[in-house]
Order: structure tokens, then sequence, then C-alpha cells
């Protein structure tokens, strides 16, 4: 139950980088709404007049932060600014996601003291998924009496697609790549309940859902516990052909969701190679699993991938997507690349480019390496590589992703994997 506003207030959500933060914008606005906000309509031509507009005309500017990139927080920052320079703004502007998870919670990657100083023009701060915590923010900003109230329960979301929706099937990551900071501002890697998912699969394919994205920092190993997550990746190294190993929850209920009716179309994301095992490749067969998969191979040389303990090798991974083709014949396949991670030669980056021309991507998001405050890579690796020879790789590494990729035309939409960061 929600008492409610006895004046409707306006909200505004601005979100930065993944699905997970899109999913995380849509739950806080499903909140604001049940407690009588109502949603601001987006207005200008760029980015900055969007947020301009909204701390002149929102009661409250939510802020979901990204720290994949350097660049990311650097737009968190750039806000500061904005607010600064806007002192008749309306808006209470409050700051969560990546970059709020990241100083809170066991694994701290900086302190919240120096987030703070970086934004001290905000008014409030709440990790991403923490309702109680938006709840006291709201209180202590006067947006909302104290006699207001939220049954979790009864939680909604926004949802702006009537016909597709993203669905997590768990948090956090516990997989700690050398350069990541999502193990930080995530948390540990928990799995929803089977059932939790399925009860909210019903509500949404309710209201006319029959789209949807299933989503995790590694979806692969939904489920499972630490020791299994290891037996699996272990079996994986033993056995290139994958025959002999376990089945994966992730994979049964993918079939499980497949058989409702009212659903077209399944997606999921992320997955990584080390533990994508034939369960998950069979899977790949039947109709209603999109024809695209994601798979982050982030380079082509097995010395870096040691170095972002990546946990496979190249000739794994071209291996992986081999069995993917021979079981779905014409599948799109998409990854992540890292160019210029510390230490990476020329010769190591040109791996990555044999790699690109070998397997031929449909999608690739190439980024140049930039330190994150508080990861392995951070504190123990050298950023060696000038920026310039990162921009020239980038460069070079694009043009020769989309010279391989393939010539098909596809009615299939990849806008959904594009960070917005």
């Amino acid at each position: 139950m929600v008492l409610r506003l006895r004046k409707s207030k306006k909200y505004y959500t601005k979100t930065f980088g993944c699905y997970a933060n899109e999913v995380d914008s849509d739950y806080i606005a499903g909140l604001l709404e049940d407690l009588g906000f109502s949603e601001l309509k987006k207005k200008g031509r760029n980015e900055t007049e969007e947020i301009e507009y909204a701390l002149k005309n929102a009661d409250i500017l939510v802020i979901n932060s990204c720290s994949v990139r350097q660049k990311s927080e650097d737009k968190v920052y750039g806000i500061g600014k904005m607010i600064k320079n806007n002192p008749k703004a309306r808006a209470k502007v409050v700051l969560t996601g990546c970059m709020v998870g990241s100083v809170t919670g066991d694994r701290k990657r900086f302190s919240e003291k120096q987030l703070k100083m970086k934004t001290k023009d905000f008014d409030g701060y709440f990790p991403p998924s923490d309702i109680k915590s938006f709840l006291t923010v709201l209180r202590e900003l006067n947006l909302i009496s104290k006699d207001l109230f939220f049954d979790k329960k009864g939680l909604k979301r926004r949802q702006r697609d009537k016909n597709h929706a993203y669905v997590n099937v768990s948090y956090g990551c516990d997989n700690f790549c050398s350069y990541c900071v999502v193990p930080y501002s995530r948390g540990c890697e928990v799995s929803r309940s089977k059932k939790e998912i399925l009860e909210e699969i019903k509500c949404l394919v309710e209201k006319g859902v029959c789209d949807f994205t299933f989503c995790g920092q590694n979806v692969n190993s939904w489920g499972l516990s630490m020791e299994e997550k290891f037996k699996v990746r272990s079996a994986g190294r033993k056995d290139t052909d994958n025959k002999k190993q376990s089945k994966l929850p992730f994979a049964q209920l993918l079939r499980e969701i497949h058989n409702i009716k009212e659903i077209n179309n399944i997606d999921f994301i992320s997955s990584n190679p080390f533990d994508f095992t034939q369960d998950l490749v069979d899977v790949l067969k039947l109709p209603k699993i999109s024809n695209y998969v994601h798979i982050a191979v982030q380079s082509g040389n097995n010395k870096i991938l040691k170095a972002m303990n990546r946990r496979h090798t190249s000739e794994e991974f071209v291996n992986l997507v081999e069995r993917i083709r021979k079981v779905r014949p014409g599948i799109e396949i998409g990854t992540d690349i890292i160019v210029g991670f510390p230490g990476e030669t020329r010769e190591q980056f040109m791996d990555t480019a044999k790699l690109i021309e070998k397997v031929k991507f449909s999608v690739a998001f190439i980024s140049m390496y930039s330190s994150r405050k508080g990861t392995f890579a951070e504190i123990n690796l050298k950023d060696d590589v000038p920026l310039k020879e990162k921009k020239w790789r980038h460069m070079y590494l694009t043009k020769e992703w989309r010279k391989n990729k393939p010539k098909v035309k596809s009615n299939y939409s990849h806008s959904r994997w594009v960070s917005s960061e």
C-alpha cells in the first residue's frame, strides 16, 4: 500500500550506461509514480538542453550513473557544473547508479567522501536498487512527507515499450576482470529465484509484452553456487567440445520461458565465453531465441587475456563461435573489445585484428582502455600505451571490423546493447 502526495510533483530520470541502469531507472520511476509524482516530458535538442530543462522544470532529477569508462563519470561531473551555474534551478538532483555503488557496500573502489567532494552540488545519493535509501533521501529533501511509505512487494516499473522488457535474472558479479568496476559498483553476484522471475514475466505478459531480454552481468552462471561455477569453468578447460559439461540452470530456465505461448522473442545478455557451455549453445536452436548473441572476447591475444583475468583463450573463443554457428547457421554475433590494455604491444594488438577477421562479428563495441580507480589493473598495472597509439588502434580495428562484418540484411535491431553513456 502507498500513501500518495496530495499535490503532484514532476520527476525526471537521466540514465547513463547499460541495461542494468535502464532497469533500475524504470523501477525508480515506478516508485515515484506510485508515490504520486508524474514524469516530466523530455525536451531539448541535445543532452545539455535536456538536463537544463529538467533542472528548471522537475521537482526531482535522478541521475543514474555509469562507471565503466572515465568518459561516463565525466558526464556526471559536468552535470554538477550545470547545477552550480543554475542557482535558480528548481529540481533537487539525486545521484545513483554505479558511481554511488562504487563507494558503498563491502567492495568500495574509493571513499564516499571523495565522491561527494567531486559532486558537491548534488542534493542526495543512494545506491542502485536500494529503494529504502531512496525513500530516506526523498524525505530528507522534503519531497515526500515522513508518513508516506511504500511496500516493496508492490513495486511496479515504468514500461515505456509496450512490446519489450528487460528482466534481471541476477545482480552483481564475482568475476573480477582486472579492468572492470562492476564487481565493486554492483556487488556480489546474486541470482533471483525462478519463482520471482516467472512472476515478473507473467505480470509483463498480461500487459502485452511479448519480447524479452534476460539480463545479468553473467547470465550463464544464474542459479549456480560459487563451487558449481568453478566446476563448470574447469570442465570447459578440460573438454574443449564441452560434451561432458553439466547442464546449466540458465539453459533450462530459457527452455521453460520458451514454452510460454505469449512470448515471441527471447534475448539474453551478458554472456562470457568461459562458461558458455554446449547446453546453452543447444538452446540457440529454439525458434524463439533471438538470432543475435553477444559474447565479450575483449582481446585476441592470450597473454593480454590472462592479464585481464578473462579465464578463456583466443582459441577457446573461436571454438565456441564455431559450435554456435554449427547449431544456428547465420546467427549474428556481437562482442566487446578493449584496445591499449596495459602492456599490450602492437604485435599483440594485431592478434585481435586477426580474430576480428576470422570471426566476422556483426556488432563490435571497441573501447580504448581507461584506467578505473580501485581496480586490479589500476593498482597493479602501468597504463603504458600512449593515447595516440590507443586512438590509432581503435581506428584501425574499427575499419577492420567494418571490412569483415557479415554482409547480411537483418531486421534485428542491436540498439538495446548500445551504451547510453
